[in-house]
């Protein structure tokens, strides 16, 4: 391909997936890190988000996923933080895209049986969201219910539940977005589980492309804390990033590194962050939550203690 027609191939991409071509990094990443040490013996989940592009990342994403299952234990879920199919989502539940971007590309050892609990993205809604809830029915290891929903932790329901929000919608102020903040309010009170998780697409605190958004602070942030909510789960920003701003009573965990790369930025309450794709972990036991990331490589960049000993 010439280099002409390689540029014009590549500024159709969107944004985030484009840059996976260009030189992706963390500006202001300080010399010196603090370390957080995981305990040994903790049951795990990973969380990826902005993956569905097929492309060579994304698979190397998964090896990592796979090399890290390996070494640390099999997870019990994978916890999908939206725009699961680039560039358009999906036409339906049918749509060939589950086979090429989702299936043949996590079906490695330690990944093939996982449940993915999932959450829409923008990229999603530019597709079939039906779909995206009607492919659950086929294959039974895709977690959407609706558009929003609670669903516990696979095979550590007593500890962690997840409350999945449809955060393209109350952006937008889509028709019932204030009544999904209703159910987000009475699904969270009835939570029992040590660990609540709320799990949507954009972002509430970030360093990145995208920054904070002031709408999902206002309206999302006061219930997380009402009921004691221990983090938010997000993606947007298509790098990976871990902030404890002492201003929120919960970790914001931002993971869309899954196929494509963005440069971001080291944050004054960031405590780990990378930009060359990769994943993040929640990692608990009854008294403890810990959060790790990797990159793509498999190398971990940080470690934090959300909430225990």
């Amino acid at each position: 391909m010439k280099r002409r027609e390689l540029l014009a191939s590549l500024l159709a991409l969107p944004f985030g997936i484009r840059s996976a071509f260009a030189t992706c990094e963390v500006k202001g990443k300080p010399g010196t890190v603090e370390k957080v040490t995981v305990p040994d013996g903790l049951q795990n989940v990973l969380v990826i988000g902005d993956w569905g592009t097929g492309g060579s990342l994304q698979k190397k994403v998964a090896r990592s996923m796979n090399a890290w299952a390996d070494s640390h234990g099999i997870p019990k879920a994978v916890v999908s933080v939206g725009d699961n199919i680039y560039p358009s989502g999906v036409s339906g539940a049918n749509d060939p895209q589950w086979k090429t971007k989702f299936e043949n590309i996590y079906d490695l050892e330690h990944l093939k049986d996982l449940s993915w609990i999932a959450v829409l993205g923008n990229h999603d809604y530019r597709g079939s969201v039906d779909g995206q809830i009607q492919y659950g029915k086929l294959n039974k290891r895709w977690i959407m219910p609706s558009a929003y929903f609670v669903s516990p932790c696979p095979g550590a329901e007593t500890l962690v539940t997840f409350f999945c929000l449809d955060t393209q919608a109350i952006l937008q102020r889509n028709d019932g977005w204030k009544e999904q903040l209703q159910w987000l309010d009475k699904a969270l009170s009835h939570g029992t589980t040590p660990w609540k998780i709320v799990v949507g697409h954009h972002p509430m605190r970030s360093y990145g492309h995208y920054k904070d958004q002031a709408w999902m602070l206002e309206h999302v942030k006061p219930l997380l804390e009402k009921h004691g909510v221990a983090a938010y789960l997000c993606g947007h920003d298509h790098d990976l990033q871990i902030i404890q701003n002492p201003a929120d009573r919960f970790t914001c965990i931002v993971s869309g590194g899954g196929g494509g790369c963005r440069t971001t930025t080291w944050g004054k309450h960031t405590k780990a962050a990378g930009a060359h794709g990769g994943f993040c972990t929640l990692e608990f036991n009854q008294h403890s939550l810990y959060t790790r990331m990797i990159d793509a490589s498999g190398s971990e960049l940080g470690a934090v203690r959300i909430s225990g000993t």
